[in-house]
């Protein structure tokens, strides 16, 4: 099997060892191929809603000789799944809203037994809010560049207390821990998002009060960047 790229390499590297892992929305099968063919789980599951990249991800999983191993649904989120078995769920390629949807469906996730991989392709500001006032927290995060574009992946644990992430916290989360380039990069783009909103607002006159709370926000993040780069 050819190796991972940068994103779901990311994603593996978050998986314990031993671990039964369910890769939602898995697509073609490959992070889930990787790491039951690597030793990393013994079992998994591999879940779509759509049967097109499911019956590719049967084929791959054939292809290697891992059907004993892992076992295909097609079914929407973790509906169906044995939660009781699961100690990681994968989530990635989804926008941070469907992450949302996926997990706030089923109670059983909300386990300190369950670990969870995260990388939404959007909304991840929405996404870090929900985890914290939902009783989760970030244990580390980090941030890859594929392709010219840049990713976030999260290893999320779940604690029980709900708290409300600031708005710095909510748009780089624990990226700033990180000092590569492409944690840099990451955090300089939130921070242009900032700006471009703020430069949105400005057009009307009741949005200039939103506008600087923006600009603020967007020069608090660069003085971040700022220091990543002094470390790196």
């Amino acid at each position: 099997m050819e190796k991972l790229d940068s994103r779901l390499a990311a994603a593996a590297e978050f998986v314990g060892y031993g671990t039964v892992a369910a890769d939602i929305g898995t697509d073609h099968g490959y992070l889930v191929c990787w790491l039951v063919d690597n030793g990393v789980c013994p079992k998994a599951y591999a879940t779509d809603i759509n049967e097109k990249p499911l019956e590719s991800a049967k084929e791959l999983i054939a292809q290697m000789g891992l059907g004993d191993k892992i076992e295909t649904r097609l079914t929407d989120g973790l509906l169906g799944l044995p939660g009781e078995e699961i100690d990681e769920v994968l989530i990635c390629g989804m926008g941070g809203e469907t992450i949302i949807g996926i997990l706030g469906a089923h109670d059983w996730v909300k386990s300190e037994r369950v670990h969870l991989v995260l990388q939404p392709m959007s909304r991840a500001d929405t996404l870090r809010r929900w985890l914290y006032e939902n009783g989760w927290r970030i244990d580390e995060e980090k941030a890859v560049e594929t392709e010219g574009h840049l990713y976030t992946v999260m290893s999320v644990e779940y604690c029980g207390e709900c708290t409300t992430p600031d708005e710095i916290f909510c748009s780089i989360g624990k990226v700033a821990d990180c000092c590569g380039e492409a944690a840099v990069k990451y955090v300089r783009r939130q921070a242009a998002v900032h700006k471009g909103v703020a430069e949105g607002l400005m057009r009307s006159p009741k949005g200039k009060s939103a506008a600087m709370r923006h600009i603020i926000l967007a020069d608090m993040i660069d003085e971040q960047a700022d220091e990543m780069e002094k470390e790196k």
